[in-house]
C-alpha cells in the first residue's frame, strides 16, 4: 500500500522520460527501435530508460481486456459505508474478489467505492453475497452502469 507521504518517493522525469512514457501510453508494445527513432536517442538508451522506468515503478505496462468480449459486459458501481476501524480491511477484501475491477477508499458519505463487472444477474447476486460476508460493511448502495462512455486513465506529464 502506498504511504500517505508519496512525494518523498517521487522521481524526477526529464523530457526524454516523458516522451517515452507518452509513446508507451499510446502503444505499450512499441519496440525499442521505434521509441529510439521517435525520441531521437540510441536504441540502447531507449531500452535502458524503459527498464529504469519499469523497475522504479514509475510506469507499468498492462493489457486492458474488453469486458464485452469476455462475457462480463455489465458493470455496477458500489458505494460502501464501513466501520471506521475496518476501512482498509474491507477495501483489501473487495480487491481480492475477481469480478471487482477497481477499489478506492474515499472521503465523504461512503468510505469505499468499487467497480464490479458481471455477466448475468446470478453472478451479481453472488457478488452481493460475498460483499455481505465482509466484516465491517455497514451499508452499501449500487448503481448499474447503463452505458460506459469512457474508461481510461490518462495522466498529463509536466
Amino acid at each position: 500500500m502506498a504511504s500517505v507521504n508519496q512525494t518523498q518517493d517521487a522521481v524526477s522525469l526529464d523530457t526524454v522520460d516523458q516522451q517515452i512514457i507518452t509513446l508507451l501510453h499510446s502503444d505499450g508494445r512499441m519496440a525499442f527501435t521505434e521509441i529510439a527513432k521517435r525520441v531521437g536517442i540510441p536504441e540502447a538508451t531507449a531500452r535502458y530508460r524503459v527498464q529504469r522506468l519499469l523497475q522504479s515503478d514509475m510506469i507499468t505496462i498492462q493489457a486492458w481486456p474488453n469486458p464485452d468480449k469476455l462475457g462480463i459486459p455489465h458493470m455496477i458501481v458500489v458505494w460502501v459505508s464501513v466501520s471506521s476501524e475496518q476501512i482498509n480491511s474491507v477495501a483489501d477484501s473487495l480487491a481480492q474478489i475477481p469480478e471487482v475491477r477497481f477499489v478506492a477508499t474515499t472521503a465523504g458519505r461512503y468510505n469505499v467505492v468499487a467497480d464490479v463487472n458481471y455477466g448475468d444477474h446470478g453472478e451479481l447476486l453472488q457478488f452481493f453475497s460475498k460483499l455481505n460476508q465482509i466484516p465491517g460493511v455497514l451499508t452499501y448502495e449500487s448503481e448499474m452502469v447503463l452505458r460506459l462512455i469512457k474508461s481510461e486513465y490518462t495522466y498529463t506529464l509536466n
